[in-house]
């Protein structure tokens, strides 16, 4: 979500998530979510934003330096600046992917001519990148500098290492999609792929030297444990300097709220309907004395059955308004704000309300719509309505978006899956024999988000593949961006 300069930002996320009957099961979903939300988009970090052009190498992105005298450095500066060279190096690998995809769809022989020089430039840009970002981090340590930042020195220095391993590894994989093209100039391309991979390579050997020269953990494809070691070690790394950016939240549940709120209010409507009760019983009284045994058994069982109902109106009225609070306001509130050693006032910068609901749902027989038959299944539906505010300071430090990240944990359904893998009789071989192969047994659940900000509406479809050993893939179904609300959404 855009970080506004003035003005609030509305916005509102709905997924939903349809799930087969036979496949679902019973769970909280508040238990299975786990959600994040952090600044994005600083160039530099510490107030130095800038512009990225592979053409111009490493000189587009120097800073300007508009400071006089000895610059104060600190850890989270550090780790700010650590972060803004981590994105700009994944802006690199996208580049180099997307020029990739660019090549691959054109049919005039000078784009392939081109090619070579103009993914290579991606490649020195990111080399170039790593570099400059070493020099300005790294190599400028002072000798009464404190301990703790030669630590986070040494720590930068390592993930710029990671990160760069990480654009290159993905070039690589850009390069062997390229040689699966179809198009009509594909027979070029191996050569111009050999020589933009044999710079890659080169590449990857000077950083993985560079690597064994400081003792970090390098991957090693005779030694299971040892790459096991690097991606613990690069995940170690990853979170330490993404916290940096991330929102402080806080999250209560309405419901819990409200609890005591819900319990005096149902309180006193049962216990006016049974005080009118009361009142009524009392004026009833037996007008002969034949009649008033009978009129004290009648007195008595209708007085039990008042009280037993007040204490069932209390039960259900709680219920019920915890179980649709949603439908009035929200089951979830949830504020972010920016730590204390970013801004010291701690300003909220999202504010959000959430809500889980579920509903079962019969729908007809995808294999004969029209015979009557169905199926039923639980549509789970997640919505979140926030609001984001301006807040000049990290605007200023090169914060343009917000991001949220939502994780939803699938395991309560794999119990409930058929086996991963069945035998299906196939006939191969000459003279035919009958033999049997592994065919996967999947489940597919639709997936839908919306999502709205402002005046713009950006709808996305998707299937999720998954079987008994948990999530296989997820297959996209087309976009349906800004078809609602006839305006193209923002990239």
């Amino acid at each position: 979500m855009p970080l506004p300069v003035r003005g609030d930002v509305h916005y509102a996320i709905d997924v939903e998530l349809d799930i087969p009957s036979n496949a679902f099961a019973r769970h909280a979903p508040w238990d299975q979510l786990q959600s994040f939300t952090r600044l994005d988009g600083p160039e530099f970090g510490c107030g130095r934003p800038s512009t990225f052009d592979p053409a111009e190498g490493s000189r587009a992105h120097r800073p300007r330096e508009t400071r006089r005298g000895p610059e104060v450095v600190t850890i989270d500066s550090l780790r700010r600046d650590a972060v803004a060279l981590a994105n700009r190096l994944a802006r690199a690998s996208d580049g180099f992917a997307r020029h990739c995809r660019f090549a691959a769809s054109q049919v005039e022989r000078a784009t392939v001519q081109d090619m070579e020089g103009a993914l290579v430039i991606w490649i020195d840009a990111a080399i170039a990148m790593a570099k400059d970002a070493r020099s300005k981090l790294v190599h400028r340590e002072l000798e009464e500098e404190a301990q703790e930042l030669r630590c986070e020195r040494a720590l930068v220095d390592e993930y710029a290492s990671v990160r760069l391993l990480d654009m290159l590894s993905g070039a690589t994989r850009s390069l062997e999609l390229l040689l699966d093209s179809e198009s009509p100039e594909a027979e070029d391309f191996p050569a111009v792929v050999n020589a933009v991979a044999t710079r890659v390579a080169e590449a990857l050997e000077r950083e993985l030297s560079y690597r064994a020269s400081k003792g970090y953990v390098n991957a090693d494809p005779h030694a299971p444990a040892t790459s096991e070691k690097y991606l613990d070690r690069a995940s170690q790394l990853k979170k330490h300097f993404q916290e940096v950016l991330f929102l402080e939240a806080e999250v209560h549940q309405v419901a819990e709220r409200i609890h005591h709120w819900v319990a005096a209010f149902v309180a006193v409507v049962a216990s006016t309907w049974a005080f009118a009760w009361q009142v009524a019983l009392l004026n009833h009284r037996p007008t002969t004395g034949t009649t008033v045994g009978s009129g004290l058994v009648l007195l008595a069982v209708i007085a039990g059955l008042v009280y037993a109902a007040k204490d069932r109106i209390k039960e259900l009225g709680r219920t019920w308004i915890a179980g649709n609070v949603h439908r009035f306001y929200a089951q979830r509130v949830a504020r972010y704000r920016a730590p204390a050693r970013r801004l010291p006032k701690r300003d909220v910068i999202v504010s959000a309300r959430e809500s889980f609901d579920q509903e079962t749902r019969r729908r007809p027989d995808p294999l004969n719509p029209v015979s009557g038959a169905s199926r039923e299944g639980t549509l789970l539906r997640y919505m979140h309505k926030g609001t984001v505010s301006p807040q000049r300071e990290l605007a200023a430090s090169g914060v343009r978006r917000i991001k949220h990240v939502f994780r939803y944990d699938f395991s309560p359904l794999f119990a409930r899956l058929d086996d991963a893998v069945k035998q299906v009789p196939v006939l191969d071989g000459n003279p035919r024999r009958v033999r049997f192969i592994d065919a996967a047994r999947v489940y597919r659940l639709p997936v839908s988000v919306r999502v709205q900000c402002g005046a713009t509406t950006s709808v996305e479809k998707a299937t999720l593949v998954l079987h008994k050993r948990g999530l296989d893939r997820l297959e996209r179904s087309g976009s349906l961006d800004g078809k609602e609300s006839g305006i193209e959404p923002e990239h």
